[in-house]
């Protein structure tokens, strides 16, 4: 009897789906102690990515499945070393950059241990070489750039992006901020940061500035029916920048590919949308449509997040600048600053933080260079009438 070829693939088609479906439980296994550990929907999801394209990998070069791949690695025909190395080949003719290539790698590896198949760190190194990162120059951001921005966005945005210059927050910490985690009695305005929404999962705090803590008012008012001088209880876990659009579960998901679409949470779709909303209103504007050598657009949430620690690291000190940020840094859990003392530095760099008045930063910064010169000036004449009276004395001294 003869096989018809409509029959063979119908059975090639099927044992496929098999296939995918033993790959796709022990893949939801270890995604869900990712899931566990970070409760980041973003790292699970970028990890998802990355175990597809090992799937595929191992499909194409081995002719296996995972769980096929898994039983051939402990039998010993197949070296787990080999294969990740062969997966960097296969990545980088795909023309994958370097920063893809460590994800599916880190994605890998991280499974093969949650299977029992060790991968040792030294010896990963001796037998697996991964690209190294290029490392571009970017264009950094100026004020006259975020003025012509700010004019062009709708009142959200407009109020996200002075909120994210201001305070250097994340833009996942930014969609997650409420309304009581902003205490506007300070000066300058206090933003609380909870250990649940923070990408460390570290509590911290950071300011705004006066022009950010007034449009933000402005927003909370016209959006939310927000009070200023009231308790405003109700509105207490109101979300500030999130979104009401929910994701349709089949739609293409970001690697291009269609299939099961990975249900995202309220605060991973805010974020989205927010940083697609950001590209569009960028792209109308041809001036502001710029790329960096990378080919990463010049303007983006986390380009506000470097041009807050530029600024600030500039006009108070790095140390500040990175603890307000949430960076952890050499000897940093000896660096520790009174709220008191929090508030004045970020006072003292509020000036350069500021975007609608950036002529008076010039003044300012005119005006602080002057006061530098006649500190220095007033240090010289001192030395030189400490020395002169000195002189003086001694001369007296063998008069008499």
């Amino acid at each position: 009897m003869v096989n018809s070829p409509c029959l063979n693939s119908t059975v090639y088609f099927e044992g496929l789906m098999s296939i995918q479906k033993n790959d796709d439980t022990l893949f939801s296994e270890y995604l869900d102690s990712i899931y566990t550990r970070s409760h980041s929907v973003g790292t699970v999801h970028a990890y998802k990515i990355g175990l597809n394209r090992f799937r595929q990998f191992v499909l194409e070069s081995y002719q296996l499945g995972i769980v096929d791949l898994i039983e051939n690695i402990r039998a010993g025909k197949l070296d787990a070393y080999s294969v990740l190395g062969r997966f960097v080949t296969w990545l980088d003719k795909l023309g994958k950059k370097s920063s893809t290539v460590n994800l599916c790698m880190a994605a890998s590896k991280g499974f093969l241990w949650h299977v029992d198949i060790k991968i040792y760190s030294e010896e990963f190194k001796k037998r697996v070489r991964l690209p190294k990162k290029r490392r571009y120059r970017e264009e950094p951001l100026t004020k006259e750039m975020l003025v012509r921005l700010l004019r062009n966005l709708p009142v959200k945005l407009q109020t996200a992006a002075l909120f994210a210059i201001a305070s250097g927050v994340r833009i996942g910490e930014l969609v997650q901020v409420r309304i009581s985690d902003i205490d506007f009695e300070s000066r300058p305005t206090r933003v609380k940061l909870r250990a649940e929404i923070t990408k460390t999962r570290e509590e911290r705090e950071t300011f705004l500035t006066e022009e950010a803590t007034t449009a933000l008012k402005d927003y909370l008012c016209r959006s939310f029916s927000w009070k200023e001088g009231e308790k405003n209880s109700a509105l207490s876990d109101t979300i500030i920048f999130g979104t009401i659009r929910s994701m349709k579960e089949n739609n293409q998901n970001k690697s291009g590919k269609t299939g099961k679409e990975f249900r995202c949470t309220p605060e991973h779709i805010a974020e989205c949308t927010m940083l697609t909303t950001l590209a569009r209103y960028i792209q109308k504007i041809p001036d502001l449509n710029r790329l960096n050598e990378s080919g990463r657009r010049m303007i983006h949430f986390h380009a506000f997040r470097k041009y807050f620690r530029t600024i600030v690291g500039d006009s108070v000190g790095r140390d500040f600048a990175e603890a307000l940020m949430g960076h952890h840094f050499y000897m940093d859990t000896y660096y520790l600053q009174t709220g008191e003392r929090k508030r004045e530095l970020y006072l003292k760099a509020e000036p350069y933080l500021t975007i609608s008045d950036h002529k008076a930063e010039k003044d300012l910064v005119k005006m602080n260079e002057k006061q530098r010169q006649t500190e220095e000036d007033y240090m010289k004449f001192k030395e030189i009438f400490e020395r002169s009276y000195t002189e003086f004395m001694n001369k007296k001294g063998d008069t008499f």
